[in-house]
């Protein structure tokens, strides 16, 4: 048993839809099923009633689900806990760090947050999306940065910045050659990296947007930097943010079906009680600034 099998069986609960619960918890839909089907195991009993048309608890699920929640609320009162004692130092701030941040933004923050209060110590922690959303609330961390969509509409947002997302093949580009069209691209094998970091979930949101079909390798990279290699080496294709990319000669511009470049968005969000510390100021200013 994990925290993650309780938020995914908590999910499909409240939403009755796998689907809907993957969207919720930033998985895939059979990463999810996968997940509940393990822990069902474990259990030794079927928690939930699976037809074409709805999800209901078994009755074995009912008996269990609101310990599971009882757990969840344990494990968000420690955290606020230990959040609340961190947060007593004012001069500290905790940010987390999407993997899919550019360096570049990182260091420009870094060096308006050092002229605005040279004293403010600032702690980065690298940490997937779909842990950043529970840190926020926890408040183990006091502000997180993302691709867009961060959070839900509880916390406030600002946007950060936005960059490329840059087509990667086995193909070395030639001189003056024109952007790669999205709508041709459906019948190719996409390489991803796992759900949780974010890029996933960009492609896909992507891909469905312009209601367009993705193909996806049924391999998964830990790294960009594998992700680039493996395009190299013809495995398949993949979109990677142009800050992530480390050999530009097999990367091309790519455009949507409306000919405009395909882009991906990041924002910093935090909860409003952020707002009344005294640190709150430059960390805004610091992000509102870089983002210009």
């Amino acid at each position: 048993m994990n925290f993650q099998q309780l938020r995914f069986v908590i999910a499909v609960a409240d939403t009755g839809s796998f689907t809907k619960a993957a969207d919720l918890c930033c998985v895939t839909q059979p990463a999810l099923s996968n997940a509940i089907n393990q822990f069902e195991e474990e259990l030794g009993s079927s928690l939930f009633e699976r037809t074409t048309r709805s999800v209901t608890t078994t009755e074995f699920g009912d008996h269990v689900i609101e310990d599971m929640r009882k757990i969840l609320t344990a494990r968000g009162r420690l955290f606020s806990r230990a959040g609340e004692f961190l947060a007593r130092d004012d001069r500290t701030v905790r940010i987390g760090l999407s993997p899919l941040i550019s360096s570049e933004f990182v260091e420009s923050f870094l060096k308006k947050i050092k002229t605005l209060d040279s004293k403010m110590d600032i702690v980065l922690s690298e940490m997937n999306k779909a842990d950043i959303i529970p840190a926020l609330e926890s408040g183990t961390i006091d502000f997180g940065l993302g691709p867009v969509p961060l959070t839900d509409s509880d916390d406030q947002s600002i946007s950060i910045y936005s960059e490329p997302l840059l087509l990667l093949t086995s193909k070395i580009n030639k001189e003056g050659e024109l952007p790669a069209k999205l709508d041709e691209l459906t019948e190719k094998q996409f390489l991803l990296v796992q759900d949780v970091c974010g890029l996933s979930g960009a492609v896909r949101m992507l891909f469905r947007d312009h209601k367009l079909d993705l193909e996806e390798y049924q391999g998964r990279a830990l790294s960009y930097h594998i992700l680039e290699k493996w395009a190299q080496l013809g495995i398949g294709i993949t979109l990677l943010p142009a800050s992530k990319v480390t050999d530009f000669s097999y990367a091309r511009r790519l455009d949507d079906v409306h000919g405009k470049p395909v882009t991906i968005s990041f924002q910093a969000s935090w909860n409003k009680a952020q707002e009344d510390r005294s640190s709150f100021k430059a960390i805004f200013q610091s992000l509102s600034n870089t983002a210009s």
